[in-house]
């Protein structure tokens, strides 16, 4: 398995800035912080910390589109990064080597609100021969609770506020006053939304 970034989402550090200034009750309107430049790289560092493939929750915040490369058709596709908004496209090398786009009609997909979607044959289908290659199925999907930070749950973006405001306050990944990378609220906010893999 071998999952791509094709289409990054919006930068939510730019959409956040306002509110963990507000958090850090540092007045963000006019001028603008000496620090702003760190302050938006301590969200960023935060929202890098959750969001996507290699965020500790396993799920996409803000809108992106990914594809999926498989060795071959399992009999289940595990769709990876929840919530899943939709299916752009799946396709195959036929066992000619050509690429071939698979007709919606062919396949189902469910759980798209869940933790884990699937995509599965549709009723009476089976999946089309493949040729044994590496990457010969692709399923490109768009991923994520929306376009913008109203979207994502208040929960996810608290935690990213008080990440943040780590970051910037202490400066360091762990101190002897405090010996916790991530702070404990943070880790509370995200617990309900983590995938477990």
């Amino acid at each position: 398995m071998n999952l791509v970034l094709e289409t990054a989402p919006e930068s939510l550090a730019d959409m956040l800035f306002q509110p963990v200034c507000n958090h850090l009750r540092i007045e963000s309107a006019s001028p603008v912080p000496v620090d702003a430049a760190y302050i938006k790289a301590c969200i960023g560092a935060a929202v890098s910390r959750l969001d996507g493939n290699q965020g500790r929750l396993g799920r996409c915040l803000l809108t992106q589109e990914w594809t999926l490369y498989l060795d071959c058709f399992p009999s289940c596709i595990e769709l990876p990064l929840p919530p899943l908004q939709e299916i752009i496209h799946l396709k195959y090398l036929d066992t000619d080597g050509t690429l071939q786009t698979l007709d919606p009609s062919a396949y189902r997909v469910s759980g798209a609100g869940s933790w884990r979607p699937e995509i599965a044959p549709a009723h009476g289908q089976t999946w089309p021969d493949s040729r044994y290659i590496a990457d010969a199925v692709q399923v490109r999907f768009r991923a994520g609770y929306g376009d913008d930070e109203e979207s994502v749950p208040p929960p996810i973006l608290q935690a990213i506020n008080v990440m943040a405001a780590h970051y910037y306050v202490e400066r360091q990944p762990v101190t002897f006053t405090t010996p916790h990378e991530i702070p404990l609220l943070a880790c509370d906010l995200i617990a309900p939304f983590k995938i477990y893999r």
